[in-house]
């Protein structure tokens, strides 16, 4: 599930330009591309970031990997 910008806006409580700075600091998760000009963030993002909004970190890399059976693997590094 996507949320858009107003959502985000109305579930923060933040005003845009304080989200687009936390973005920016690395403090906030960075929305992603939903096709042509459309963004949304991650339902998964934002809840992890309501959990510990100060502690909140970006990843720094992530990975598919195909294991020896076929299935595709995330590696994430923080």
């Amino acid at each position: 599930m996507f949320y858009r910008m107003r959502d985000v806006l109305r579930m923060t409580s933040l005003s845009r330009s304080s989200l687009y700075r936390r973005i920016a600091a690395g403090s906030f998760p960075a929305p992603v591309s939903l096709g042509g000009a459309a963004k949304g963030w991650r339902r998964i993002d934002l809840e992890q970031w309501e959990q510990d909004p100060g502690n909140f970190k970006l990843m720094a890399a992530c990975t598919t990997i195909t294991t020896g059976q076929g299935a595709k693997v995330r590696q994430v590094r923080y």
